[in-house]
C-alpha cells in the first residue's frame, strides 16, 4: 500500500502534456533497483491519472473477493502460522479450494505478440506474484518448436537424436495443417517416441521460484502417451477423465527442468501438443498468458476449441490484450471490430460464466513512418464494447500518451526498430501501468489486509 501512495505522489507534480526535454533513454540514468515509481515518473508523457480501470457493471468484483482470499493469507503468513491458520478459516471454507488443497486464483492473458514476446506479461505476473502468491509459472508454449520467438524465462526442447521431425500451426494460418487448442499455436512430430525437456530459469533466493511440482499438458485427443521418467513420476499418467485434451503428471520432487516421453498406445498414436500449464501446488496467482504473433481478435475468436479448453484453466479473470494488428490495416472500420471483440468476448463469457473479463486498448506504435491514428479508435471502440457490455477495460492508448504518442515512445528510445514493437523498457511501463491500473482498482473496491 506505502508503495503505491508514494507513487501517487511522485508522479502528482509531473506535466504529461508533452515528450519533454531528454531524448535519450533514461535506462542509461536510473540506478538499479530503482522503484516502478520512479520509473514510470522518469517518462513525462505518461499519463497516470488515466491509469485507471473502468468496470461500471463491477463485472470483477468476485475476482476481486478472490484476490481478497490470498492477500488475507499472503498477510497472515508474515505474521505467523498461528494468523496464517486462523485468516485461512476466515478466508474461505475448504469447498473453496482446488481439487489439490490450493487456493488459486487463475488469469487466462490472451494478446498478439505483444504478449508473445512475454516481456510486457511477465511484469504483471511477477507483480501479482510477489504480492498475492505465486502458484507456478502458468502456461509455457512451445513456439520455438514451432519456429518463431519464445518468452526467455523457460525453454521447451526436443532432444536431438530421438524425435522425428516437427510440424506447427498457429491460429494466424489462413488454412492451418494441424488442429488447434488453448495456446493458438500447435505441434505435432512425425514420430510417436520423442522425448522432450521442459526448463524454468532464473530463479534463485532473491527472485521468484518458478520450479514446478505438477505438469498439466494440453494436446490432441488422440495424441501419443506422454510420460515423465518413473523416478519422478508421482504416478501413471494418462489423459484427463474429464477433459480428453488434457494429461496431468504429477512429481515426487520440485525441479526447474523434467524430461518427458512420448510414445504410441493404441489409438494414441498421432496428434498436436498445445503446451504445458507449470505449477507448484501453492496458494496464490496462476497467470497463464497466451500470445500469438500478428493475431487479432478475429483470430482467437473463430477457435473453439480455445473456448473449450479455456474451461479446464477454471479462470477467474480473462485479459483481452489485442487491437494493435487490427489497427495496422488502412480501412479500420469501428463496427467490424465491435463485431471481432463481440464474437471472441461472447463465447469466453459463455463457457466461463464466473470469469472477470477485462479489456486492454495497445499503447500507439507507428505505420509508415508516422504514429498511427486507427489506435485512438481502437480504444475508443474497445471502451464502448466495454460500457455497452458490462466488462472491464484499461485504457493503455491514453495512459501511455494517446494521441501521436508514438513520437514520445520513439523519442526515449522505448520503441524498437521496426516501430510496431516497444523495447524491454517499454514493455516494462506498460506491464506497469496494466497491473497498477489492477490493482488499485483491487484496493479501491473494498479493504484489504495491509
Amino acid at each position: 500500500m506505502l508503495k503505491h501512495m508514494i507513487y501517487t505522489l511522485a508522479v502528482a507534480v509531473i506535466a504529461f502534456s508533452s515528450c519533454g526535454a531528454g531524448g535519450k533513454s533514461v535506462d542509461e540514468e536510473h540506478a538499479v533497483g530503482q522503484s516502478d515509481s520512479q520509473f514510470i515518473a522518469s517518462y513525462p508523457f505518461v499519463d497516470t491519472a488515466a491509469d485507471t480501470l473502468f468496470d461500471p457493471a463491477d463485472n470483477m468484483e468476485r475476482f476481486y473477493a478472490k484476490l481478497r482470499q490470498l492477500d488475507t493469507l499472503c498477510f497472515s503468513r508474515r505474521g505467523g502460522e498461528a494468523d496464517s491458520l486462523r485468516a485461512a478459516e476466515a478466508a474461505g471454507s475448504p469447498d473453496d479450494r482446488q481439487n489439490d488443497g490450493a487456493r488459486r486464483v487463475n488469469i487466462l492473458h490472451f494478446g498478439d505478440s505483444h504478449i508473445q514476446g512475454g516481456m510486457l506479461s511477465d511484469v504483471i505476473m511477477r507483480h501479482l506474484h510477489n504480492r498475492f502468491g505465486n502458484a507456478g509459472r502458468g502456461m509455457i508454449v512451445p513456439h520455438k518448436l514451432s519456429g518463431s520467438n519464445e518468452p526467455r524465462d523457460y525453454a521447451i526442447q526436443a532432444l536431438p537424436g530421438c524425435c522425428g521431425e516437427w510440424s506447427s500451426s498457429r491460429i494466424v494460418n489462413a488454412r492451418p495443417n494441424l488442429p488447434l487448442g488453448i495456446s493458438g499455436v500447435s505441434v505435432q512430430s512425425s514420430r510417436a517416441e520423442n522425448r522432450l525437456r521442459l526448463c524454468t530459469f532464473n530463479y534463485d533466493s532473491d527472485t521468484l521460484d518458478y520450479r514446478f511440482n505438477k505438469v498439466r499438458i494440453f494436446h490432441g485427443k488422440y495424441a501419443p502417451i506422454i510420460e515423465a521418467d518413473e523416478n519422478l513420476s508421482a504416478g501413471l499418467s494418462a489423459p484427463d477423465i474429464i477433459y480428453d485434451f488434457n494429461t496431468d503428471i504429477d512429481l515426487v520432487a520440485t525441479v526447474d527442468t523434467l524430461e518427458l516421453h512420448t510414445y504410441a498406445d493404441n489409438r494414441f498414436a498421432k496428434g498436436p501438443i498445445y503446451g504445458f500449464s507449470l505449477e507448484n501446488g501453492r496458494d496464490g496467482v496462476l497467470y497463464h498468458a497466451l500470445g500469438v504473433n500478428s493475431a487479432c481478435f478475429l483470430h482467437w475468436g473463430r477457435q473453439e476449441e480455445v473456448i473449450r479448453q479455456s474451461t479446464a484453466l477454471e479462470p477467474d479473470l480473462i485479459i483481452l490484450s489485442m487491437g494493435s494488428n487490427e489497427a495496422s490495416g488502412s480501412h479500420f472500420l469501428d463496427d467490424v471490430f465491435y463485431r471481432e471483440i463481440d464474437r471472441f468476448v461472447s463465447s469466453l463469457r459463455s463457457a466461463n460464466p464466473d470469469a472477470a473479463i477485462l479489456l486492454t486498448a495497445p499503447a500507439q506504435a507507428f505505420r509508415q513512418g508516422e504514429p498511427n491514428p486507427n489506435f485512438e479508435s481502437v480504444s475508443r471502440t474497445l471502451k464502448r464494447y466495454a460500457a455497452e457490455n458490462g466488462v472491464a477495460f484499461i485504457d493503455l492508448y491514453t495512459a501511455t500518451g494517446g494521441e501521436r504518442s508514438a513520437l514520445c515512445w520513439d523519442e526515449y528510445n522505448l520503441m524498437a526498430r521496426d516501430k510496431i514493437h516497444y523495447t524491454e523498457e517499454g514493455y516494462r511501463i506498460q506491464g506497469l501501468l496494466i497491473y497498477n491500473a489492477l490493482y488499485n482498482a483491487y484496493i479501491g473496491h473494498a479493504p484489504t489486509a495491509q
